[in-house]
């Protein structure tokens, strides 16, 4: 069966689509989180959430100004992109990029269970546009050796989506809908998604700042014309 990805920078309206479409699906679709926040994952290791957890607690309590703000609400843009930030040791790196590719693995045996069961699956993000590399701004020069050996092991054990749909709205609009990410970073991310998406073979471009409903009703529309072709 197919597997149909949403993406966007934050604000872009994804999980939200993903909603709608699985409301009204055209065709059985199970719904499959692929983005890197293990809090918003409808299936992840207990490593992970532990993980993340434990992350967030640190950082927490090295921001006071944080006190009383519920540790699913803090966002970690900054501290995930910013090696400059990052003080584990190599032990600890070498654990955290073992853990994320069996995070990884264990998600897409997942969607091979449900495509094995005759189900369409949709991708709320995807590990091929949410890798250190391209929330980096492309470049790895900054990152851990680790970071570096992990984007090269996704690329190669996770599978390509065979429709992705980007949810486009200027930096400008996602700041103001959502504020968590700063226009700068929201732009990188998006220059990036086309850059990686250029790359694929159905890669469709859909007007984010219409009404919901019409982003929708595209999404629905050319979703349900690919997978007539496909079958």
């Amino acid at each position: 069966m197919a597997t149909i990805a949403l993406i966007g920078a934050d604000g872009s309206g994804k999980t939200t689509i993903a909603k709608k479409l699985l409301d009204s699906p055209p065709s059985k679709m199970k719904y499959l989180y692929m983005g890197l926040n293990v809090e918003s994952s409808n299936y992840a290791l207990p490593t992970s959430r532990l993980i993340y957890y434990l992350k967030i607690l640190k950082y927490k309590k090295k921001n006071n100004n944080l006190k009383g703000i519920k540790l699913k609400n803090i966002s970690l843009h900054t501290l995930d992109d910013n090696r400059s930030l990052d003080t584990r040791s190599k032990l600890g790196a070498t654990a955290r990029m073992l853990n994320r590719i069996a995070e990884a693995f264990y998600r897409q045996v997942i969607s091979w269970i449900f495509q094995l069961r005759g189900y369409t699956v949709l991708y709320d993000r995807h590990y091929i546009f949410e890798s250190p590399k391209y929330r980096a701004g492309g470049n790895l020069k900054n990152q851990r050796l680790t970071t570096t050996i992990y984007v090269w092991l996704i690329n190669k054990i996770i599978m390509e989506p065979k429709l992705v749909f980007l949810l486009y709205a200027p930096p400008e609009i996602l700041f103001e809908r959502k504020g968590e990410a700063d226009i700068e970073y929201l732009k990188k991310r998006t220059e990036n998604f086309m850059k990686v998406g250029s790359k694929l073979k159905n890669f469709i471009i859909i007007d984010a700042t219409q009404p919901i409903d019409k982003v929708f009703a595209e999404v629905f529309n050319k979703t349900k014309e690919f997978l007539n072709k496909s079958k």
